[in-house]
Formats: C-alpha cells, structure tokens, sequence
C-alpha cells in the first residue's frame, strides 16, 4: 500500500507485547533510538505493560499500553481505534503474542497501512501446536510482508508453520559498538567489581530458564581439570529466574561455591562483558542472540551450542567455538582450551569485534532496516 506523500516521513508502529528486559525489545529500543527521526516517525504500542526498557528510549516517542488481560476481546476494538487515529503507514508486530489482535485491528481500520511480522525465535521448544500452525497460515495472508531475524529462524518457522521460506525477508539485530566495547582501564574496571587482575573470568549472560541451559555449563565447569582447586578461575552468571534454588543447589553439590557466582540481573552488563576474559552461552535453542552480540563487540571470544542462529553470528575457529548440542564434555573442552590458550582468546576476541562491527553494528542494521521499510512504504514487493 503506497504512502500518500513522498515527501513526510515514514510513520512507523510497533506493536509488541511490551518492553520488558529482552533482545526483541532490545532490538525495538534500537530502532526507536536510531532509525533517522527526519524519515521516520515511530511509536510503540504495548498490548500488555510498559516494561523497564522503555526507560532507555533516547527520544520523545509516543507508547500506549493497552494493559490486555487474557483473552481480551476488547484489544483488536482498542488497537484498532489507535490505528485510525495514529495513521501509520507501516504497523510492525513482533512474534507471535502480538499477531493475532493485530491483524483483527488491522481489518477493523480498514487495512489502511501496510503490516508487518517478523520472528524473532522459539522461546523454548522447535515445534508449533497445530492450532497455531492453521492459524499462522491464515494470518500470513493477512499480513503483507514477513521476516525473521536470522536465516535459521525463517527456515524453523517455515517448516513448522507450513508457510514457504521465500515469504521471509531476514533482517540481522545490531549491537552499539561504543556501549559494548574491550576497557582502555581493564584492571581499574575489575577492581570495581570485586575481581583481581589475575583472575580468569567466564561470563554467561541469560535469564535462569531451562531453554538456556545453565545446568549444562556447570557440568561443564565441574569436569574441567583441577577446577575445585583452582581459585584462579571464576565463572559468573548474570541473570535471574526460576532456576536459581536448583543451580544454587548444584553448585553446592559439586563443590563450586568458590568459582561460581550467581550475579542476578544487573544495569552493569557492559562492564562485565568488558572485564571479561571468555563468553560462553549454553542455549539448547537460540534465534539471533544480542548476548553473543554484545559478547563479540565486546572483544570476547564466544563458546556457544551449534543450534539456532548461532553459527550465523560465530565462525567457528576464528572468533570462537561452536560446540555440539548437549554434549557437556565438548562444552567443557573448548572452555579448557580458550582459559589456557591467551594468544588464541585475544586473535578470536579480536576477530569477533572485527566481525560485529562489520555485519552486526547498529549502522548496519539501520540500514538495513531503513531500506526494508522505505521499500514497503512504496509499495515495492
């Protein structure tokens, strides 16, 4: 559906859940920061709540809540009103909690705008329940453009869903490389967190849930040789969630209280990434990770599954390691050769920031997602 005006900015909404801690709101606060406000204009509806991300938002930008209870028939009626007033050419609905009410309401205004889904991942398990696959292909019609956000991403949801993969464009997240950058005062930065210069820092940043596999990196660390006695080496996991009392108890049971150290949620996640020595994420299942993201801009060398679209982010070899889905040893093994082989961490951290800042910086994805929604605005296919 073309713009009326060539001339006005794009005018964009975003409709997501809300902007609670997470990479797709990462990624909209992103958007929202740095898409160029002379050829966009945004504004974010949220169908459920706020979220504290929406505290990182640099600029003036409209939110609405919605506050949706569950089963809220009334939403489609209330976005749909919004629609009508707001007048956007492009509404952008994220994953699949957002679709749904959001083809309703794009009906009931009367498909004046062009809609967009993207997928941002599986939260926890590869599969869709049939209902949801019916209704995937049927909101698929009503949609006028699909992507996801990495290649294996679009591949997963196509398979299960029954729709073609050619339906999905792939647009990449992007990371600020000047947030997410190695410390000119790497000693200074660590004395401040309580760490010695000495030290061997393994940094997993995740929430506690079971998709990411926290249980697996303990294992891992417990067979590493000499570990228990060994104080040199320190593995920290920022994050917070429901599987905190079980690995706490883990952690106990294998003698690692010393060595592992459960941080919880923290504002300071740059600073630990920058004091760091070695990135390792265990995740079963993964879309596109901002965590190995920030990791690689960083200057880390990254220990990650061979799942999701982990390989698109690391080369296996050259700015980390990839290993095979629940194996515990090979998991363990590449954690042993990056804390002993200092030259081979600083050539695969320093790759790994070469390659964030050439095809996953947030210039890169402004570009790409400029030029993605200049051409739906225009009506171009």
């Amino acid at each position: 559906m073309q713009r009326d005006s060539a001339l006005r900015p794009i005018k964009i909404l975003h409709v997501i859940h809300g902007l609670q801690r997470g990479g797709l709101e990462n990624g909209v606060v992103n958007l929202l920061n740095h898409l160029p406000a002379d050829q966009f204009e945004q504004a974010v509806c949220c169908l459920d709540q706020r979220g504290e991300m929406a505290d990182r938002i640099q600029r003036e930008v409209p939110i609405v809540v919605l506050d949706r209870g569950r089963h809220d028939l009334r939403v489609p009626l209330r976005l749909a009103r919004l629609l009508r007033e707001l007048r956007p050419d492009i509404i952008h609905c994220r994953n699949w909690n957002a679709w749904p009410d959001t083809v309703a309401a794009h009906w009931l205004s009367g498909r004046r705008a062009t809609l967009v889904w993207s997928f941002h991942g599986f939260t926890d398990r590869d599969w869709l329940p049939l209902r949801r696959r019916l209704a995937s292909r049927v909101l698929a019609r009503a949609t006028n453009h699909l992507f996801a956000v990495c290649h294996d991403a679009a591949r997963r949801y196509a398979s299960a869903s029954g729709l073609a993969e050619r339906r999905f464009d792939v647009l990449y997240n992007g990371v600020d490389m000047s947030r997410f950058a190695p410390s000119q005062n790497r000693e200074e930065l660590r004395s401040q967190l309580g760490f010695k210069p000495d030290e061997m820092l393994v940094l997993t940043v995740a929430n506690l849930i079971p998709v990411k596999d926290h249980s697996s990196l303990v294992q891992a660390i417990a067979a590493l040789p000499a570990m228990v006695d060994n104080p040199r080496v320190r593995v920290l996991f920022l994050g917070e969630g429901g599987l905190r009392p079980h690995l706490e108890q883990q952690i106990a049971e294998l003698g690692l209280t010393r060595q592992v150290s459960l941080l919880g949620k923290s504002d300071q996640v740059a600073d630990y990434l920058a004091a760091a020595d070695v990135f390792v994420l265990p995740s079963r299942l993964e879309g596109m990770s901002n965590a190995i993201l920030e990791a690689m801009a960083s200057g880390l060398p990254v220990i990650a599954r061979r799942v999701g679209g982990n390989p698109e982010l690391v080369v296996d070899g050259n700015t980390g390691l990839l290993c095979e889905p629940d194996d515990v040893a090979d998991l363990s093994a590449a954690i042993s050769r990056l804390i002993t082989d200092g030259e081979l961490r600083l050539q695969m951290g320093q790759a790994a920031r070469q390659r964030a800042h050439d095809v996953f910086s947030i210039k890169a994805m402004m570009m790409a997602y400029g030029h993605f929604y200049r051409r739906i605005a225009t009506g171009q296919p």
